[in-house]
């Protein structure tokens, strides 16, 4: 995963430095400020967002975001039966809310047509998160017991606490038509988490350490209205 990380992250330092050494347009990109909205699919799940974009050159362009999705541990199974469904060892539900800061830059311009705009982006920035129990822990013991009640994934909702982090994504992705008034792209991304105070996602019983990391791949469907 490092590997992937410096390839991905080198692969954008020398688009960057690419585009500085070209010459100079005042002509702000027509494609490059919006405002829409955003369907991210991660390894935990689905996500909604949204995000705005400012042109700053030709090529690139300031862009903001924020979305919410889950976030799990990896060894989660979830179980169905006689109309009810179970996480075995699950300890706390988690949602995650980022929100990121960061350059978007439009790649091979002069090589594409304007209905395929190929971009490299950067960015970074504060995440809050949201732990909330999955049961009822009674006793105190921090391990289900068959008499305590589990919750569905917004019955404890109320019951949770603030965790607070900083995080990043580093993508390559794609915006498609030349029309400038709406548009629509997709994004491949690696995202990554880091919480000041360990998150506890299954019981202490499991001997599974709390993690302040969370990184997985990302998918982004975006559809936006330009400016």
């Amino acid at each position: 995963m490092k590997t992937v990380l410096f390839v991905t992250l080198s692969f954008f330092c020398s688009q960057l430095l690419h585009g500085q050494s070209t010459a100079v347009d005042s002509t702000l990109n027509p494609y490059g400020s919006g405002l829409g909205l955003e369907v991210v699919v991660t390894n935990s799940g689905f996500g909604l967002g949204g995000y705005f974009a400012r042109a700053v050159t030709r090529e690139a362009s300031f862009i903001a975001e924020f979305s919410i999705g889950t976030e799990k541990s990896d060894r989660e199974v979830k179980f169905f039966g006689l109309g009810q469904s179970f996480i075995p060892d699950k300890a706390n539900y988690f949602l995650r809310m980022p929100i990121r800061i960061g350059v978007q830059r439009r790649i091979w311009e002069e090589y594409i047509e304007d209905n395929f705009r190929p971009y490299v982006q950067l960015s970074g920035g504060p995440t809050l998160g949201w732990v909330y129990p999955y049961f009822d822990d009674e006793n105190g013991n921090e391990s289900y017991d068959r008499e305590e009640r589990r919750y569905d994934g917004f019955g404890s909702l109320f019951k949770g606490s603030f965790q607070f982090g900083v995080g990043g994504t580093i993508g390559l992705g794609a915006h498609f038509g030349e029309n400038t008034r709406l548009t629509q792209g997709v994004r491949i991304a690696y995202t990554f988490n880091y919480f000041f105070d360990p998150i506890q996602l299954l019981e202490t019983s499991e001997q599974v350490d709390p993690a302040k990391f969370f990184g997985t791949p990302s998918i982004s469907i975006t559809f936006g209205r330009l400016f």
